[in-house]
């Protein structure tokens, strides 16, 4: 059975395993003769993996008895053939070996403990590290197919770049997966691009590295590793590329609204930012494409199935002039990728509301007669007297009457008017009514 609770030493240091036996007992691993870290339950399937710096003739792999009979056996070899052993091989029964490069061993400990028949059996497996410090490696981003989809790009592994691996007890080989740092600039959009150091842990594929999300810039790729250099206190290694020129596209749509203070006028649109509002609706569209990579552009404004626009430039202005909701598009490319970033307009449907009073009486308050509107894109108004004369008459509906005729004011009383409009939506208003004239006190 597995001993549950053990302390490995390397080096002079200890580190805790966390398993404890039913006995509540203790025992002790030790290398000595070469630095290392022991890594305890390694990926659950052997109870150690000892990791050397520079293993050697004189380095010793011991436990301490605690009064048991202590057995060796070795389980697996890399310099035999079959490197595994059906039958462990018995190596002996001192308290401790020379451990061999890439080697499993089981030691087994049996006796008495307070009276009670114990045994333990723990499988341990040594990496003289050194051996497998990867050399005159080179970082290359794969040219393929695979790298124009936009979405994923290969980065391969050339050199000296020598594999890891261990075995268990019941003859099973696995890698020893390096945890390599992968370091790279790519573009975050804060208002506007701007650059963005990337660092991802990963792991080495058949000496291939799988990045998903790839630049967005032109970078240098570069890998530093791995966590077992840096545990054993090693400077590690790093490997870096040639320029990589990006492809992958992507653009970020902008808008500026052209702003209209007219209190009369509803849903007016009061902030550049607005992209909703009564017409006429004109927005300048900025594509913000993260250039020189992406470098071609279309865009389109629809209305349902009904295509209104298309253009190719990167910044363009559109005046809504209809009541409706758009979805406006632009999609950005190069030879290899393209993006799509979209937003939504909404312009508001057409009203007109004539008020029936005003007091033209200069202090500032409701002095002209105005119409409240949304939406309005063609309007005319005539203002009569009692008896049918035109006293005033305007096509812009951000003006209005001010009760004079001819630069006279005229007398209180009730007029008339007759309004004609057209809204964004085709709706045609023609509206009559009176108006009622109160100067009051100046």
């Amino acid at each position: 059975m597995r001993l549950n609770s053990s302390y490995l030493v390397i080096s002079g240091w200890m580190l805790l395993l966390s398993i404890v036996s039913p006995c509540v007992m203790s025992q002790t691993l030790s290398i000595s003769g070469g630095q290392g870290k022991i890594y305890p339950d390694f990926e659950h399937r052997i109870d150690a993996m000892v990791m050397i710096k520079d293993l050697s003739a004189a380095s010793e792999l011991s436990i301490d008895a605690n009064g048991l009979k202590v057995e060796w056996f070795e389980y697996y070899n890399k310099s035999y053939s079959p490197q595994f052993h059906t039958t462990p091989l018995y190596i002996g029964n001192q308290p401790a070996i020379n451990p061999e490069d890439h080697c499993g061993y089981l030691v087994k400990r049996s006796g008495t403990v307070n009276g009670v028949p114990y045994s333990d059996e723990i499988s341990v497996f040594v990496i003289n590290y050194t051996q497998y410090v990867p050399a005159e490696v080179q970082v290359v981003p794969l040219d393929d197919a695979q790298a124009a989809s936009c979405t994923l790009i290969e980065l391969e592994l050339t050199g000296n770049f020598p594999g890891m691996s261990y075995a268990t007890p019941n003859g099973l080989s696995y890698p020893v997966e390096r945890e390599l740092n992968l370091e790279y600039e790519t573009l975050e959009w804060k208002d506007q691009w701007v650059s963005k150091p990337v660092r991802l842990t990963v792991v080495p594929d058949n000496g291939k590295i799988q990045v998903f999300n790839p630049p967005l810039k032109d970078t240098y790729f570069t890998l530093k590793g791995d966590q077992y250099a840096r545990d054993l206190g090693l400077d590690g290694y790093s490997f870096g590329s040639a320029l990589y020129a990006a492809r992958k596209v992507e653009c970020k749509i902008t808008t500026e609204a052209t702003v209209r203070t007219e209190k009369h006028e509803v849903d007016r649109p009061e902030q550049v930012t607005a992209v909703s509002g009564s017409a006429p609706l004109e927005i300048l569209f900025k594509s913000n494409g993260n250039e020189p990579v992406a470098n071609y552009y279309n865009w389109t404004i629809t209305a349902g199935d009904e295509l209104l626009l298309s253009r190719t430039d990167a910044t363009h202005t559109y005046t809504f002039s209809k009541a409706g909701t758009f979805l406006v598009k632009v999609r950005a490319e190069n030879a290899y990728c393209s993006f799509t970033d979209s937003i939504t307009v909404k312009v508001a449907e057409s009203a007109i509301n004539a008020p029936n009073v005003f007091s033209p009486n200069g202090d500032g308050i409701n002095d002209e007669f105005r119409v409240a509107y949304k939406s309005i894109i063609e309007f005319h108004c005539i203002i009569y007297n009692r008896w049918g004369s035109k006293l005033y008459e305007w096509t812009d509906i951000q003006k209005g009457w001010d009760g004079t005729q001819n630069g006279k004011p005229v007398h209180e009383g009730a007029y008339f008017y007759v309004i004609r409009a057209r809204g964004s939506d085709d709706i045609v208003y023609n509206l009559k009514g009176d108006i009622n004239l109160l100067r009051g006190k100046q």
